[in-house]
């Protein structure tokens, strides 16, 4: 059976920082398919139909062949959102699991702290950047409930934060617990910051096992 893997990475950074998972994941036997997108150029609805586009050519060659294959999904932070709207607003082939790390499912108020800054504007740009800053229900809303998709949250605790903003702990510095969480979707906390988590072989595991068992390790 193939073990297709898609990553979907956060706002203003890239593939290369999904490498190391990557290769972790590719040791374990996964097809992974990590590509770099404008996070900053368009909005989460078109990035959520790219998504959509993207999984519908991956199964298909699949399909036509009647070739079993499993197809997973890992995001980071802006792609949880993404993945969320693409389950519920687009043609999606079958996902068998999903685990979205540090996702701001329900806002952000590290990105409500700088939306009328202009370095924030000039960074995370006018279009996904803008949306993260909205006050909730907003796109957080939007992007709907993926019911009937097996999906486990892994949230950042952290006694640092990256900007002055107040922020509810615990954190990871970026995005708050409350903020990742999905009730009634598992979470599992973890001891690392909203980036670094992304290199950290501790969390590829634990997200390996959700993807194996449809549950967390137990702590």
């Amino acid at each position: 059976m193939r073990k297709l893997l898609v990553f979907r990475h956060g706002i203003v950074i890239n593939r290369f920082l999904m490498l190391p998972m990557e290769r972790y994941f590719r040791r374990q036997g996964y097809e992974v398919h990590n590509s770099t997108y404008p996070t900053t150029r368009k909005f989460i609805e078109e990035h959520a139909r790219d998504l959509s586009e993207e999984l519908m050519r991956l199964a298909r060659p699949c399909e036509k062949q009647s070739e079993p294959y499993e197809l997973s999904v890992i995001t980071h932070s802006l792609g949880g959102l993404v993945l969320r709207y693409a389950l519920t607003h687009f043609q999606m082939p079958p996902i068998h699991r999903a685990v979205l790390f540090v996702p701001p499912n329900r806002g952000s108020a590290s990105a409500r702290y700088f939306k009328n800054w202009f370095l924030y504007r000039k960074i995370f740009g006018t279009r996904a950047g803008s949306q993260l800053a909205e006050d909730p229900p907003g796109i957080f809303g939007a992007a709907g409930f993926p019911n009937g998709i097996d999906t486990g949250i892994i949230a950042g605790n952290v006694k640092w934060k990256l900007f002055p903003t107040k922020l509810e702990k615990p954190h990871d510095g970026v995005v708050t617990f409350a903020e990742s969480s999905l009730p009634p979707l598992p979470i599992k906390m973890l001891p690392y910051g909203h980036t670094p988590i992304l290199f950290v072989r501790y969390a590829w595991e634990e997200a390996e096992h959700y993807l194996r068992h449809g549950r967390f390790r137990e702590s």
